[in-house]
């Protein structure tokens, strides 16, 4: 947040030199003011790209106090008020609408980043009104009320902006870190606890189970970093071929489980299908023999809680085990409503 401390620096430099006149010569407040307005603006509007993962812009930063300095130059423009107060209105509208446009195109996930677009909505209609107020000579009875209050307006701008933009990092952060808690490592989907927390009240739930067939023989035969990449793997495979639709996560080892609302035991059994022959058909184009067994639980009249589903659900998976693997299985239809927790010797 280098750029946003230098902008409010800078800001804090250049709005003094324009709201002091006269005690500041005009000459001094009208270019050299006017310029480090302008940089703070490019300054805080390189931060929030900065801040979604842009590259700096040199040229961004420079050339909106350069282009200010260029027409100070010249003499006709120094003499019309009317110019000069256009020509900074829509500079300074600019340099604000382009950091709103970058806000506005990505979620908004806190309450500081709408606060953020609150702010620089309003400050791009008050320099749209201050040059209004200036192209049309009907308008002149409110020049001098816009005068009194752009320069103030200007400042609770550099002022807010900075404050709001430090909220939103910090908020982010927290975020991000959330999210850090519910997603595995190594494969990028929701952990356990993620899938959990997702998954719990899910009306009409339906579960899918997936285990890796025979995983310690391929960390066996092919080292554990193969194994790692067939994990992966997997993951990707399940998440393309499930959809937006499924709430999907590695629940722990080669282990991984997806959970949709409203589906039938036939919907979900095709799904599993899809997953088990994508990744078999994958596996061997990567000359590894690895296929998957999927254990489903199909919606009950009354939701189950998530963790006797998941009993269900292992249940089945374990006899996809016993009846041979690289296969799809439902509870037996005579088994009890939930059944023993207890599964050993799958693999």
């Amino acid at each position: 947040m280098h750029l946003l401390s230098l902008g409010t620096l800078v800001g804090g430099i250049g709005l003094p030199l324009l709201i002091m006149r006269p005690p500041v010569p005009t000459l001094l407040a009208i270019t050299v003011g006017n310029s480090l307005v302008l940089l703070a603006l490019a300054l805080f509007w390189q931060s929030v790209m900065r801040l979604y993962g842009h590259r700096l812009s040199p040229w961004a930063l420079a050339a909106p106090p350069l282009l200010w300095l260029a027409l100070c130059t010249t003499a006709s423009f120094r003499r019309s008020f009317d110019l000069r107060v256009e020509t900074a209105m829509v500079l300074v509208g600019l340099l604000v609408a382009l950091p709103l446009r970058q806000l506005l195109r990505v979620p908004r996930e806190t309450k500081s980043h709408q606060a953020l677009i609150v702010v620089g909505s309003f400050h791009v209609a008050c320099c749209g009104i201050r040059g209004a107020l200036t192209a049309f000579p009907q308008l002149t009875g409110w020049q001098s009320v816009a005068t009194t209050i752009i320069p103030f307006e200007m400042m609770s701008y550099v002022l807010l902006w900075p404050g709001l933009m430090l909220t939103l990092v910090a908020e982010r952060a927290v975020l991000q870190a959330r999210a850090m808690a519910l997603q595995d490592d190594m494969t990028g989907v929701m952990n356990r606890r993620g899938f959990w927390q997702a998954a719990e009240t899910l009306p009409r739930r339906g579960l899918l189970l997936f285990d890796i067939d025979h995983f310690k023989h391929i960390n066996d035969t092919y080292g554990h970093a193969s194994g790692d990449v067939v994990i992966r793997h997997f993951s990707r495979i399940a998440t393309a071929t499930l959809g937006k639709d499924a709430i999907f996560g590695r629940i722990g080892g080669e282990e991984f489980a997806a959970a949709f609302s409203g589906l039938s035991a036939g919907a979900l059994h095709l799904h599993g299908e899809q997953v088990r022959l994508a990744f078999a058909e994958a596996s061997r184009a990567r000359h590894i023999e690895a296929t998957v067994s999927v254990g489903l639980a199909a919606p009950t009249t009354l939701d189950l809680p998530l963790g006797d589903q998941m009993a269900i659900a292992d249940w089945a998976l374990y006899r996809a085990k016993r009846m041979g693997r690289n296969r799809v299985e439902g509870p037996p239809a005579d088994g009890p409503a939930v059944p023993p927790a207890a599964r050993a010797g799958a693999g």
